[in-house]
């Protein structure tokens, strides 16, 4: 393995441990989609799944992308988002969900 690819992988490694250590959630301030790697307590409809790949080493693009594609198919959340590298890309995919607003009458 070489400096680079370990390079690559220790990044790889850091960022699955700072994610799924703690809730993370990111707001896309842009787009009004929030980035999540954990589920939520609310009941929502899933929209499909989204991803990218990058070949940069940080995630901006890959969330800038994944909080795009949501907002489109008119999600309000990226809930269970995940990244991880391979061949020296980053990878990050998550499900698109939108909030199921309940009536305060029942």
């Amino acid at each position: 393995m070489n400096r680079r690819t370990a390079a690559l992988v220790l990044v790889a490694v850091l960022f699955v441990l700072l994610f799924s250590a703690h809730r993370i959630v990111i707001g896309a301030e842009k787009k009004g989609v929030i980035l999540a790697t954990t589920d939520l307590k609310q009941d929502y409809e899933i929209l499909g799944l989204v991803s990218y790949r990058t070949g940069e080493l940080t995630p901006k693009a890959i969330n800038d992308q994944l909080a795009k594609q949501a907002e489109n198919m008119g999600a309000d959340y990226v809930i269970c988002i995940t990244y991880y590298n391979n061949a020296g890309y980053l990878y990050g995919s998550g499900t698109a969900v939108k909030l199921i607003k309940k009536d305060k009458g029942n």
